[in-house]
């Protein structure tokens, strides 16, 4: 055949392969009108307002990405359990009321919901993160001259490139180390099913919604040896090996839920070092983040990782609710622990969650941590402070059974 004939053929393959590659995931959207309701409960409208939206949202979502699961069993011929389960994974990017009414202690929303495929979302509030020490789970690995801030340096590097992106408030706690066995991380030793978990005590300590903790699990570096034998081979054999340095990096990252304890984010992080005729250790009184760091060779693959841990992180955590708490109650005024540097705004409505009764242990009169909570009320926003902020509920604090410390939540 000609050879214009191949050449034809050739292009078109190429030209195949490049569309192929070039195509991407979309993100499709689509609007459902739908329709919501609650029961108006202590007179409390905000909040069955709110809870009508909630199952408006519930109402358009099975409509879309569901997933219905069922299991029957039966025993001499009869059905001993008929159970199923429903499951939606269609995220919510708008939402829109054109009509409200009540109706015999009932409220009902109408409401237009554009759902989308799109993970990503883009949180209003600022939340509070608290980051721990990353211990080593072999102190070995590391040289007495090398640098002494890797295990508090990154998740201090972290938690700055978290605050960098405008969705968190960090803070550092970088000297306090919750896994005492790191071998057994994310595992605490010391808890106890009926107190709080040392995540819970840290968070509530420091007023934050989410607790950064990690393990370095491996920093070891290759051992340098001499080939054996004679000659100029071997020697040069002994020269490479000795000057040739690699190392093993392999950290694990955590994220707990500092209001139940709850882990949300677990993930192995692993890469290699491999530098000739340069040193594979961090340099004495060199800083995680630093000039310095990144230019040594085991600093420029960490701060890899770091970059690559923190917005998977955001990503993670983007799309959960806003937690804060309520600390003084001044008559029918609630101060909550969050202000302008939070991004409250003065109308903005938030749902205060209170304890229904606490739970005891079997035989016991002590409480267990995890408290049932309920909603309680709609919390409006009156006044905006840099660190609080002050709102009003439907009804007196004192009869939706509200007190100082309970939850108040983003929706």
């Amino acid at each position: 055949m000609p050879f214009k004939f191949y050449l034809f053929i050739l292009f078109f393959l190429l030209s195949a392969c490049s569309n192929t590659s070039a195509v991407k995931t979309v993100a499709t959207e689509n609007s459902i009108t739908v329709e919501g309701q609650a029961v108006i409960k202590n007179g409390a409208q905000l909040l069955a307002r709110k809870q009508a939206i909630r199952d408006a949202i519930r109402e358009a979502s099975l409509t879309n990405n569901s997933q219905l699961s069922s299991h029957t069993r039966v025993n001499n011929n009869s059905i001993a359990l008929d159970t199923f389960s429903l499951r939606t994974a269609a995220l919510v990017k708008q939402t829109k009321v054109i009509d409200e009414w009540i109706e015999k202690d009932i409220y009902y929303v109408r409401a237009i919901i554009q759902l989308t495929n799109d993970p990503s979302c883009t949180p209003i509030y600022r939340k509070k993160i608290v980051a721990t020490a990353f211990p080593f789970s072999h102190p070995s690995h590391t040289s007495l001259s090398e640098s002494n801030d890797l295990s508090p340096g990154i998740p201090r590097e972290i938690t700055n490139l978290l605050a960098q992106s405008g969705n968190y408030l960090a803070r550092n706690k970088t000297h306090t180390v919750l896994f005492q066995q790191a071998d057994l991380a994310p595992e605490l030793q010391e808890n106890h099913p009926y107190q709080a978990s040392e995540i819970i005590n840290l968070a509530r300590n420091n007023q934050a919604q989410f607790v950064l903790s990690g393990v370095i699990r491996d920093l070891d570096s290759a051992d340098r040896h001499y080939t054996r034998g004679a000659g100029v081979f071997a020697w040069l054999g002994s020269f490479s090996s000795y000057y040739s340095n690699s190392r093993t990096i392999t950290i694990d990252i955590y994220v707990h839920d500092g209001y139940t304890g709850a882990l949300l984010f677990q993930h192995r992080y692993k890469d290699t070092v491999d530098s000739s005729f340069s040193s594979i250790w961090v340099p004495d009184n060199v800083m995680v983040g630093s000039i310095d760091f990144k230019n040594s060779a085991t600093g420029n693959v960490i701060t890899k990782i770091i970059n690559k841990t923190a917005p998977e992180i955001d990503s993670s955590l983007s799309c959960l609710p806003f937690y804060t708490r309520i600390l003084k109650i001044e008559g029918n005024k609630i101060f909550i622990d969050a202000g302008a540097q939070e991004k409250i705004n003065q109308g903005d409505q938030l749902i205060v969650y209170r304890s229904s009764g606490a739970i005891h242990a079997l035989d016991s009169d002590q409480e267990i941590v995890g408290l049932y909570k309920e909603a309680a009320g709609v919390l409006t926003i009156t006044e905006v402070n840099p660190l609080f902020s002050v709102g009003e509920l439907e009804a007196p604090p004192y009869m939706l059974g509200v007190e100082v410390g309970d939850w108040v939540k983003s929706w």
